[in-house]
């Protein structure tokens, strides 16, 4: 059997028979085990081995397993062998070797080659070829069919009757055509700007004698606000006055008329801030606060050992909740036996009712007599061999 490398949709048939007479052909199998060997890899247990039976009546102790593991060779082999090696309790083990090799050609067409080594290519990427040379020079041939163009000593002789989808104006042998872009940029887009042209490029010498004289005297010539004008003061600007003095206090927010005022206020509402503190009780509040500091780091050397859950005094658990969290603790006695499960046991063997000491099997019962809790088996001389135990 030979599959490709890296298919795992291929299945491998094997007969099933008997493992004593090695000739009853076996019906009905399942829980097969699969060893599989790559090129002369470990042996390895199948993870999911898929095995199927074909036909108990038509095809007795015939069965498919499918090879969807382990199926890429290594990148530098053209082939690997794999063995496989199946059992199952009842059937005689089967051995079975397949081939994965890599393919040369991909699953599709079928490529053609003559006795000279000549490959004939029906299409190229799907597309299919008609009889014309493709070399590693492709000739045009000229002429004014569909598909073809007038060439003449290799210069293209092409009549242009659109550009961009706009019609050239053939009267006067100019391009008629609409410019939407400049350098990329969208015209009307917004994004076309002072900053867009080079620095100096726009000057009064770029435009006609009094060209910018005519804008001036037909516009609107109204200054607004935040518009960039350096004044000096006194210049007589007509509409700007200078600010007196309330003006000025008033552009600063000084209520009072002197700033000897505004310092004797600042004074009284320090005093009456004073009085609501009170006297500090060391040499200045300052100091107060430095001792408040000193006793809140001590309390936090203390506090940040806490840990951080319970987070409430609600979330302290009970007498009851530590009883339970001890009793279930896993593997609180030995690996997977809690103490819960232990005393229910213990219970058992030293309180509850027990029956066939004197015989192979002794069983004890747990102290409400509902259910076998321990089930040894004993020799003669009531040494335990084999012991069952029933913990829940």
């Amino acid at each position: 059997m030979r599959i490709p490398s890296g298919k795992i949709d291929q299945v491998i048939y094997f007969v099933a028979v008997d493992s004593v007479d090695l000739t009853t052909r076996k019906t009905g199998l399942t829980s097969f085990t699969v060893y599989r060997s790559r090129n002369g890899g470990t042996a390895t247990v199948y993870t999911t081995p898929t095995v199927t039976e074909l036909s108990a009546a038509n095809m007795p102790g015939v069965y498919s397993l499918l090879i969807d593991e382990d199926t890429t060779i290594a990148s530098t082999s053209d082939a690997e062998e794999q063995v496989l090696h199946i059992t199952q309790a009842s059937m005689a083990p089967v051995t079975r070797v397949i081939e994965l090799f890599r393919r040369d050609t991909t699953t599709g067409r079928t490529a053609t080659v003559d006795a000279s080594g000549r490959v004939d290519v029906g299409s190229i990427s799907g597309t299919a070829q008609t009889a014309r040379d493709i070399g590693a020079s492709v000739l045009l041939s000229s002429g004014t069919g569909t598909g073809q163009v007038s060439l003449t000593a290799g210069v293209v002789a092409a009549n242009t009757t659109q550009i961009a989808g706009a019609a050239v104006n053939t009267s006067s042998a100019q391009l008629g055509v609409n410019v939407v872009n400049a350098g990329g940029t969208a015209w009307n887009s917004g994004a076309i700007t002072a900053n867009t042209f080079a620095a100096g490029a726009i000057t009064a010498a770029k435009f006609a004698a009094n060209a910018l004289d005519a804008v001036w005297s037909t516009a609107t010539r109204v200054l607004t606000a935040g518009t960039n004008i350096v004044l000096a003061k006194g210049t007589g600007v007509t509409g700007f006055n200078d600010l007196d003095a309330p003006g000025v206090r008033a552009a600063v927010g000084m209520a009072s008329a002197n700033l000897d005022t505004q310092l004797s206020t600042l004074a009284t509402n320090d005093t009456a801030i004073s009085n609501k503190l009170g006297a500090p009780a060391g040499a200045s509040v300052s100091a107060d606060i430095a001792a408040v500091k000193s006793d809140t780091a001590a309390i936090r050397a203390k506090t940040d050992n806490l840990p951080a859950a319970p987070a409430a005094v609600g979330d302290i658990p009970t007498a009851n909740q530590n009883a339970d969290a001890l009793l279930d603790r896993a593997s609180g006695i030995e690996p997977g036996l809690t103490p819960r499960q232990g005393w229910r046991l213990w219970s058992a063997a030293l309180l509850g009712k027990a029956n066939g000491l004197g015989t192979g099997t002794a069983i004890f019962r747990d102290t409400n007599d509902t259910k076998d809790r321990i089930n040894a088996s004993v020799d003669q001389d009531g040494n335990r061999l084999a012991v069952i135990l029933d913990a829940s």
